[in-house]
């Protein structure tokens, strides 16, 4: 009844060529489709068990099971896809703004 944990259906029930366990907490499996697919968006800097979040053995049995792990940043880094988490919020939204300088009014830090 051993899940895999990126696309929850069912895997062998031993380790074998498509069927890859965490080699640090034993816990955590996956299809070899599955983890590769982890590996090419998550890059060298990123990658780790998705359950134990082990990254050193984990990367380097992934590594030797022939996993390919692509030398890059995550690709959730390219292309400022989380610009807009640094941004701050710059305006009241209050039914009744009390600010004595207004709705547009927005202190420089803090």
């Amino acid at each position: 009844d051993t899940q895999c944990l990126m696309c929850m259906e069912p895997v062998e029930d031993r380790t074998t060529f498509m069927t890859l366990v965490c080699p640090e907490c034993k816990n955590a499996w996956f299809h070899r489709d599955c983890i590769q697919g982890q590996a090419l968006c998550a890059g060298i800097l990123s990658l780790q068990c998705p359950l134990c979040r082990n990254d050193r053995e984990f990367m380097v049995d992934m590594f030797a099971m022939g996993i390919r792990i692509p030398f890059r940043l995550p690709t959730w880094e390219e292309n400022d896809a989380f610009i807009e988490l640094g941004q701050r919020h710059g305006h009241c939204d209050a039914r009744e703004c009390l600010c004595p300088a207004g709705r547009e009014e927005a202190e420089a830090e803090g």
